[in-house]
């Protein structure tokens, strides 16, 4: 997918996967209008719980020569010219979309200790990464 559209459209057709996702978990999902904010949904658990989550994604394998394993890299970050970390003021959870595994990462705002990058491993199911606890953690929500 990634290839063949526009990187804003890849975006909308990333966040409308997620959206579906947590729709068919039996999550509540409130998608604001316009693309101003710092979140692009807010999902609410069956408790009424609201969690403010930013999603993005990558198609892209990061992989360099010579290495045996796959792995992508999302930034979590804003701005268009001068990249600043995610604000967990703002945002709860980093909805991470790896598209060519088909695979979500939902990773709490706490856990990405500012930085700016993160590197998935999402076909390994040994990963010791930093973020592969996170791999399909729907139940982040029912915390």
């Amino acid at each position: 997918m990634a290839g063949r559209l526009h990187n804003k459209k890849v975006g909308n057709a990333w966040e409308y996967d997620f959206f579906a996702r947590a729709l068919s978990l039996g999550l509540d999902v409130f998608i604001p209008a316009g693309d101003h904010l710092p979140v692009d949904c807010h999902v609410v658990n069956k408790d009424g719980k609201i969690y403010r989550v930013q999603c993005k994604g990558t198609g892209v394998n990061n992989k360099t020569k010579g290495e045996c394993r796959d792995r992508y890299k999302i930034v979590a970050a804003t701005g268009n010219h001068v990249k600043t970390p995610i604000d967990c003021d703002k945002v709860d959870v980093m909805a991470c979309y790896i598209e060519p595994c088909k695979v979500w990462y939902l990773v709490p705002c706490p856990a990405l200790g500012g930085m700016k990058g993160m590197w998935f491993y999402p076909n390994y199911e040994d990963s010791k990464s930093k973020y592969a606890s996170y791999k399909e953690n729907w139940s982040i929500f029912n915390s």
